[in-house]
């Protein structure tokens, strides 16, 4: 069927239970959007938006949408009269966030410090999940009552951050940077109803100074020194106690002393020898790369024979080891483009080289 929200008519499934807003050129660059058109759409239960609200909240109190994600938000939003179950944002510009009792998870990507965030019952029902990345930690006030919340930090993260929250159950840290450093872990005695306790990546974690949790039954450890492992099945895993402890990713000191810094590391829970290529192909192309001059004529040229051999090496690992499935192929992609963002190569140039080259 065709709806038109501003921008023209286009034809949509009237059976469509999830619609991107911001592609397909559904709605108007600017102007005026005539949500009116969901009502067309009765199957249509997520939406994705982006900038600024331009009358969509009204239209969120209308319809029925229970999952919203809303990219570079700003303002405030009064989500308060909605349906919505799910709620995704991000945006350097938002100041504050009222929620509805019907919404059961927040993730926020990127919080301004200074976000300010309304909940019933001060988030008593809430799945809370905040993404900082290398950002500023605060966890807003209102928020207090959270029982469950994943953490997403950068190279490390102190847990006198959560000393607000007072009814913490499950909590689940991920640093996407080396070191890896929870500090003041002390800290996470006060949280006495916390049961679950999932670390990813935290490799300066020192578990030494992890507290009695009273009321702690699971610990999981994704992404860890063996020696971390070692000293929390001495305490844990031989004790006979209530708490279970799982680990996955466990690697060596040896292994973290040449390549923690490395961003395909994990490939070692694949295969060693693998990884250690892998590794010392991304080493390689970082060398080359970065000795090419900012100002040298033949720059593009050279970053694109860099980048490419890099691709044609990953080809040739994968055609000897057969490793490179959809998570480790989405993995190399990342890194690739993450560096080829940090060498000022066009992001569509780099598409290109990069998929013209792989094999896998």
């Amino acid at each position: 069927m065709e709806v038109d929200f501003g921008a023209g008519p286009r034809r949509v499934p009237r059976s469509v239970v999830a619609l991107n807003l911001t592609a397909g050129g559904l709605v108007p660059a600017e102007g005026r959007v005539d949500w009116s058109q969901l009502s067309a759409l009765p199957a249509l239960r997520t939406m994705t938006w982006s900038g600024p609200d331009r009358g969509l909240v009204a239209a969120l109190t209308i319809h029925d949408i229970r999952f919203l994600e809303w990219h570079d938000a700003i303002g405030r939003l009064d989500l308060s009269s909605t349906r919505l179950d799910t709620v995704r944002l991000s945006g350097t510009g938002l100041d504050s966030v009222r929620l509805s009792g019907l919404t059961r998870t927040l993730l926020v990507r990127r919080p301004p410090a200074a976000l300010r965030v309304e909940a019933p019952e001060q988030g008593e029902r809430l799945d809370l999940r905040w993404f900082c990345y290398d950002g500023a930690l605060s966890i807003p006030d209102g928020l207090a009552r959270v029982p469950t919340l994943w953490l997403w930090a950068g190279a490390g993260v102190s847990m006198r951050a959560l000393s607000s929250l007072t009814n913490l159950r499950d909590l689940r840290l991920t640093l996407d940077a080396a070191p890896g450093v929870v500090s003041d872990l002390d800290e996470l005695g006060r949280h006495e109803r916390l049961r679950r306790l999932q670390l990813g990546d935290a490799y300066g974690l020192d578990p030494a100074t992890l507290p009695d949790l009273p009321a702690l039954r699971e610990l999981e450890l994704h992404g860890t020194r063996d020696t971390i492992v070692r000293a929390l099945q001495a305490r844990f895993a031989s004790g006979g106690g209530p708490v279970e402890l799982s680990v996955t990713g466990a690697k060596s000191q040896e292994w973290l002393a040449r390549f923690l810094h490395n961003p395909l590391q994990d490939w070692v829970d694949e295969s060693e020898p693998f990884a250690r290529a892998a590794c010392e192909a991304y080493e390689e192309l970082v060398r080359v790369a970065e000795s090419v001059a900012p100002d040298a004529p033949d720059r593009m040229a050279s970053l694109e024979c860099a980048l490419r051999g890099f691709v044609a090496r990953l080809n040739a690992l994968d055609e000897e080891y057969e490793l490179i499935d959809t998570i480790l192929r989405e993995h190399a992609w990342v890194v690739y483009a993450a560096l080829a963002e940090r060498l000022q190569v066009p992001a569509e140039l780099a598409e290109e080289w990069f998929d013209d080259t792989r094999d896998w």
